[in-house]
């Protein structure tokens, strides 16, 4: 933390020596083009990270093109001492991007390290909503056509099991950034317990998990072994609710709703994935 902080300390040092040139030293003509290009190489190397993985000698040798084509265009390559001039631009904006990219280098292990101290690293991960209520759709249809249990599961973190001791002003914010760090500990216990088979998806405040081939005998053990792990490892209790496949619903939304409701208790339903309700097609 304090290496990233050092470096945005530079970064702004010298972007105040870069944009008070001309008032530091005698008026040099720097063309405000560059002042504007410099700015803009800031702007796109933190806003897209990904650029790191770009060798930088290319991305050098891009915005020296560039800068020099925007020069020409504008009339920026006519009066006297240019090249001198245009090489002064160059050294600066080559300086700036260096900069910037060793800051956009600190911010992306920072990036990294809290991913991996919050998720870990593991094969499997939960599928976002989007994606995995196709995934999810797809176990149901499967085994309603070819008449296979399948047993749906909605899993949450219980909030009582949180414990802080905070004022009340602070508690509900610490409160909200502790929920996340469960969830995101109790993602890791799903993905190591449960079978590769298993289709976990992740919405904003719990998961919801498609087990295809568990039959109603199968799922207290299931439960019972997820209840423990997030006792054992995450040292929290979990809310859980079942829906099953035929005996609960014959459709998609109806066993999703089934199982979210159920986890929620006496809380306000809430709709997990919002569909047209249709049929399961018959192949």
């Amino acid at each position: 933390m304090n290496r990233i902080r050092l470096r945005v300390i530079i970064l702004a040092l010298w972007l105040a020596v870069l944009y008070n040139a001309e008032r530091l030293l005698n008026p040099i003509g720097i063309n405000s083009i560059a002042y504007t290009f410099a700015l803009a190489m800031v702007v796109i190397i933190l806003l897209l990270p990904k650029i790191i993985h770009i060798p930088f000698w290319l991305i050098l040798i891009i915005q020296v093109i560039v800068f020099y084509l925007l020069k020409a265009l504008t009339g920026g390559l006519e009066g006297p001492a240019i090249f001198a001039l245009t090489i002064t631009e160059i050294c600066a904006i080559t300086a700036t991007s260096i900069v910037v990219q060793w800051v956009s280098f600190s911010l992306g292990e920072f990036e990294a390290a809290v991913q991996n101290i919050l998720i870990g690293r593991r094969e499997k991960m939960p599928e976002p909503t989007a994606a995995g209520q196709g995934s999810i759709y797809r176990e149901v249809r499967r085994a309603r056509n070819h008449h296979r249990p399948l047993s749906i599961i909605a899993v949450a973190v219980d909030e009582k099991s949180i414990k802080i001791d905070l004022d009340r002003m602070v508690k509900e914010a610490v409160l909200t950034m502790m929920k996340q760090y469960k969830l995101a500990n109790l993602s890791r216990t799903l993905c190591n317990e449960l079978e590769d088979c298993a289709v976990i998806v992740q919405a904003s405040e719990h998961f919801i998990v498609a087990l295809p081939e568990t039959t109603p005998e199968d799922l207290p053990f299931v439960i019972e072994r997820l209840r423990k792990q997030a006792e054992d490892q995450v040292s929290i209790k979990l809310k859980i609710g079942t829906a099953v496949l035929p005996e609960d619903s014959f459709t998609f939304e109806g066993l999703i709703d089934k199982a979210t409701r159920e986890m929620e208790g006496d809380l306000e339903t809430k709709q997990f994935i919002e569909l047209d309700e249709k049929p399961l097609e018959q192949h």
